[in-house]
């Protein structure tokens, strides 16, 4: 355990520390780049601190199936984070559809963080507005990157050691059950594959798909929250209720990995907030414990997470929060059972058998909390799009599942063993094999077209804001130039009031009477106009070029 927690302790301190750091020089490359190497340099010596003076921990050996189910999360993220982003002749590719407009979200942040001289940075999807996203993963990436470390490789790097740590994680929670519960999970969507063969998809005909490739592969925060949360639930576990009851972690390394969580994943702040609560309510040897890390850990996250939330002091994007009876449900009870199967029945079984149950305080400190959690799930979304509520409900599965194995399924005979397995973990197993299918692969962008975008585009002082189509793999978004909309798709998803300038964005680029007052009050300083423009405004008047060669133009209103 100890070089996992000095990685994340040393990515946490990189990234708490860059933040100040490039409030105070103006960016990060400030100083000469200066800022990026001195938050890399403290993670890296707060990580090598953290990893000689920790005591060596008990290292359990896996099973048998222990060691099936590593290999299996191992060739799976392997295939998953290698084929990320990778060339094909002219274009950059990437294995994943569920991945076509996330990543090319993330490498805009990365791009932009490395560039943007103003701190809290604004959103560069959104000009004018402030970044109301957890920064965490992308910042460090960002660091990378005026480190002299590519994107690509960024990613590819952080994706296969995340890949590691989260694994590691996993298993130390719950063993194979943990690894094959995010790996498989899933209803009876797989067998769709009968009826449409192989080339069929089966996360297109349910709502919960497969959380390693919608979720985790998609979601770089996870890549920190997942390791760290499922760490720390060990620890809790361990120190509440193993013989000595002795401080696994020290309170500070806790309260550090804890605390900037929300700056990575406010989800699972919000999680590992609800199951702190739970646990000191159930379980009393863990009172004093959980009681001093909530009083030095939940002031940071509260801090963090209302500056992801408000960009540092704008307008909260929490009026997302609201009602949502049923979460993605369409009333009928085969909604359930088809998306989950007998998951549902299990775990409600599993809830009540712990009632009667004596002497489980343990399981039901754990189990309880992630059952509520999953069913407030099922009431209130906590994103304008009610399927982000996945993003809650993937930590009360992984859980959950171990529990529901050694207390319900384990005693059994190898029959009915092997029929659950196949009951709760089919389905997700095909799922898994048809996303990760070689014969995938998708295209995001053409090289040549970014390398000619940014060739235009040079010189262009970093916050310049440009007016280009909203498209989710617009060159100029990609690298991180702010534009006056981004993707509406990230726009409404993250909860953005962007309806009234993408209407001034779209009479701008139709060059409808008033184009330049618009542009003005808009902040436009230059006007991209490529294929994708010609496209999405067919019958513009184009009146600040006379000729259609050149892509960018200089606004004359300034």
């Amino acid at each position: 355990m100890r070089l996992s927690v000095a990685i994340l302790f040393g990515v946490a301190a990189a990234v708490l520390s860059a933040l100040p750091l490039a409030w105070f020089w103006h960016g990060l490359r400030g100083g000469h780049d200066a800022v990026s190497w001195i938050a890399l340099s403290v993670g890296l010596a707060c990580g090598i601190i953290v990893r000689f003076t920790l005591p060596p921990g008990n290292r359990p050996e896996p099973s048998r199936w222990g060691w099936i189910m590593i290999a299996v999360f191992a060739c799976a993220s392997a295939r998953a984070f290698f084929w990320l982003i990778y060339p094909v002749g002219d274009e950059w590719k990437i294995l994943s559809p569920n991945n076509l407009g996330d990543l090319s979200l993330h490498l805009s942040f990365i791009h932009w963080l490395s560039s943007t001289p103003h701190w809290w940075p604004g959103s560069p999807i959104l000009a004018g507005d402030l970044l109301r996203y957890p920064l965490g993963t992308d910042l460090f990436n960002a660091l990378l990157l005026v480190a002299g470390v590519p994107p690509a490789m960024g990613l590819l790097w952080c994706g296969l050691i995340g890949c590691a740590l989260t694994g590691y994680a996993l298993w130390r929670w719950g063993g194979a059950v943990a690894l094959a519960a995010f790996l498989f999970n899933g209803g009876c969507a797989g067998v769709i594959l009968l009826k449409t063969g192989w080339g069929g998809n089966p996360d297109e005909v349910s709502e919960w798909k497969n959380l390693f490739l919608t979720l985790f592969v998609t979601q770089r925060g996870f890549l920190y929250a997942l390791p760290v949360g499922f760490l720390l639930l060990t620890t809790w576990r361990k120190e509440s209720f193993d013989p000595g009851k002795k401080r696994v972690l020290p309170l500070g390394i806790q309260a550090l990995l804890l605390g900037v969580m929300p700056l990575f994943s406010i989800h699972a702040a919000l999680f590992l907030g609800a199951a702190m609560a739970g646990l000191a309510f159930l379980a009393p040897s863990s009172r004093e414990r959980i009681g001093r890390l909530a009083l030095v850990a939940w002031p940071p996250m509260a801090l963090f997470g209302w500056m992801i939330t408000t960009g540092a002091g704008g307008s909260s994007a929490m009026h997302a929060v609201g009602w949502r009876m049923g979460w993605m449900s369409d009333g009928t009870l085969w909604f359930w059972f088809w998306n989950f199967g007998m998951t549902l029945p299990l775990a409600l079984l599993l809830c009540f058998h712990l009632f009667g149950k004596r002497g489980s305080i343990k399981e039901r400190a754990f189990v309880w909390p992630a059952s509520l959690i999953f069913t407030v799930c099922l009431f209130i979304r906590f994103a304008p799009w009610p399927w982000d509520n996945t993003k809650l409900m993937i930590w009360s599965w992984i859980v959950v599942a171990p529990f529901l194995w050694d207390e319900l399924l384990a005693r059994h005979s190898i029959a009915i063993r092997a029929c659950a397995v196949i009951l709760l973990f089919g389905s997700g197993a095909v799922t898994l094999a048809v996303g990760l299918d070689g014969r995938h692969g998708y295209t995001l962008i053409g090289r040549s077209t970014l390398d000619k975008t940014a060739w235009d585009l040079r010189g262009l002082p970093p916050d310049a804001v440009i007016a280009c189509a909203p498209e989710y793999n617009h060159p100029v978004l990609m690298l991180g130039h702010p534009v006056v909309c981004g993707y509406e798709g990230h726009l409404w998803s993250h909860g953005l009031d962007y309806k009234g300038r993408l209407e001034s964005l779209n009479s701008l680029m139709m060059g409808e009477p008033g184009w330049q007052e618009k542009a003005s009050r808009l902040g436009v300083a230059y006007v991209f106009w490529g294929e994708l423009e010609r496209k999405r405004w067919p019958d513009s008047k184009l009146p600040w070029s006379k000729e259609l060669t050149p892509s960018l133009h200089r606004i004359p209103v300034f």
